[in-house]
């Protein structure tokens, strides 16, 4: 009987091992082709077309639709035109996510919208 309740348990309970994701970016050949976080550590990876692969953070997690929405945030990438970037990713469908990026200038202290990073289709999975 205590191996039926806890089986049961298991079968109910939220697996705590699913808590990275994995996104596989469609599209232009230049940007983003995969990005990544981790719920539980909030450290997030983002892969450019280039190879280069930069680490960041999760920064903000909340309900949307059947799913959630995150903002990852990627500080210094690497080039000279912007200091930071940041992407949203979202459900739009069973399969698909929508990601978008923006990068940033710091100019004085202060944080200036400089360039969009493109509106995404990907493919999501957690793990």
């Amino acid at each position: 009987m205590r191996f039926v309740a806890l089986w049961l348990t298991l079968l109910v309970t939220p697996h705590a091992w699913a808590s990275t994701t994995i996104c596989k970016i469609e599209g232009d050949a230049i940007g983003p082709t995969t990005v990544s976080w981790d719920t539980d550590s909030r450290k997030a990876s983002i892969k450019l077309y280039s190879g280069e692969t930069h680490q960041g953070h999760l920064t903000n997690v909340r309900k949307h639709n059947d799913g959630l929405k995150v903002n990852l945030v990627f500080r210094t990438i690497g080039t000279p035109y912007q200091d930071e970037s940041e992407y949203i990713v979202f459900p739009v469908s069973e399969t698909e996510h929508r990601i978008i990026g923006v990068g940033y200038k710091h100019l004085d202290g202060v944080r200036h919208l400089d360039i969009s990073q493109g509106n995404h289709i990907g493919h999501c999975s957690s793990l």
